[in-house]
Formats: structure tokens, C-alpha cells, sequence
């Protein structure tokens, strides 16, 4: 399976409409052949880009405060720097990895959504996880980064965002 760059919620009410939704939404800001993969949690789009998701998603943004109206169907985009499998052990490889993009003097929060997933608890994840990040200051509120862990199943998709790198639909929506 190629890796998806993006991870994109939707209503699982409304499936084939999402899917027209977010291709069409994709292809208004340029990335012109996304592949468009089902994961196994209902509500979720695994998307692979040619495209930087972080460019694309502030576009996105952008186009829903000019024309809110091609958004109804799909909630968050989400970018994914790299894929591993849910085993702790090898998603903290990868966290420790990403957290070296966090400066001595900044902030950062760790988030974990689990699908499928119930070998642990999510603030036992967040403990083992955040453990071996000895730098920068956590700040659950106001963070400067974030080091999102999307766990689906046997799969992990591990990002370290910005605010701004995630465009979601209802807060831009509520910003017009």
C-alpha cells in the first residue's frame, strides 16, 4: 500500500459525497491526482498527493473562507509525515525522530486518536510516548507544535504540525 500523506474525516453518512467532495476540493488547489484510499475506520480517507499537505491544506483553507460552500461533507485534513505499525515501541522511534523539529524554547502537545486500537489506554500511549522528550515545554492549550499520532488498527500515521497544518472545515468556517 502506498503511504497516504493526508488523512481526512468525513461523514460516514454521506460516503460517495465526501468522496466527490474531497476529490473535487483537491483538484480546485491543484493536486490535480490524488489517490483516494478507504481505511478501515468508517470516516476516514487515506489520501496520497503529489503535494505537500501542509501547502495544500492552508489552499484548502483558503478556498473554504472564499467559497464555504464546497465543504459539507468533510471535517479535518490532517498531514501525515510518516507511516509505522501501532507497536509502541516503533511508533517512538518515529516520535522521537519528529520531536527533534521541536526548539529547545518551544511548546508542544501531544495528541493521539485511536481507531480500532485498544491495546492501551490513550493517556498510558501519551505517557510512554512523551517520555523521551526531555526539551521544550508542554503546553496543552497554546502549543507551538504538535506531534499528532492517528493510530488505525495496525497502522500509525505520525505528523509534527504547526498551527495551521491541519485545516479544519468548521473552524475556518466559524473564522467567516
Amino acid at each position: 500500500m502506498e503511504n497516504p500523506n493526508l488523512l481526512v474525516t468525513y461523514d460516514m453518512r454521506n460516503i460517495k459525497e465526501s468522496e466527490q467532495e474531497v476529490l473535487y476540493v483537491l483538484e480546485k488547489v491543484g493536486e490535480n491526482q490524488p489517490k483516494l484510499l478507504r481505511s478501515p475506520a468508517r470516516g476516514i480517507f487515506l489520501i496520497v498527493t503529489s503535494s505537500d499537505p501542509r501547502e495544500i491544506n492552508r489552499k484548502l483553507a483558503q478556498l473554504c473562507r472564499e467559497e464555504p460552500e464546497q465543504f459539507w461533507f468533510t471535517y479535518n485534513y490532517v498531514p501525515i509525515d510518516v507511516w509505522c505499525s501501532s507497536e509502541l515501541e516503533e511508533i517512538q522511534e518515529h516520535v522521537k525522530k519528529l520531536a527533534g523539529g521541536i526548539g529547545e524554547n518551544e511548546t508542544w502537545r501531544m495528541t493521539v486518536n485511536k481507531r480500532f486500537y485498544d491495546q492501551h489506554h490513550t493517556q498510558e500511549i501519551i505517557e510512554f510516548l512523551a517520555k523521551n522528550i526531555s526539551w521544550g515545554k508542554v503546553d496543552l492549550k497554546n502549543p507551538q507544535k504538535v506531534i499528532q499520532i492517528e493510530i488505525i488498527g495496525k497502522k500509525a500515521g505520525i505528523s509534527l504540525l504547526k498551527p495551521g497544518d491541519v485545516f479544519s472545515v468548521s473552524k475556518v468556517k466559524g473564522e467567516i
